[in-house]
């Protein structure tokens, strides 16, 4: 749940710089996308995604530098 919340954050602010700079494009849309399906959770591509990224933040944690 905590992964899930950090996305959705990083996600808006993301968007927001985007709408404010005036350039929205395919792969900014594509992040519009990401955020809609966090937020509403429905359909088959949300749980997917959710695991997915839980499971990057994961590999992530597991790096040291």
């Amino acid at each position: 749940m905590a992964v899930s919340v950090v996305v959705l954050m990083l996600l808006g602010v993301i968007i927001f710089f985007i709408w404010r700079g005036g350039t929205l494009k395919l792969g900014h849309a594509v992040l519009c996308v990401l955020l809609g399906l966090y937020l509403g959770q429905t359909g088959s591509v949300g749980p997917w995604l959710r695991d997915g990224t839980t499971s990057l933040a994961g590999l992530l944690g597991n790096v040291s530098f």
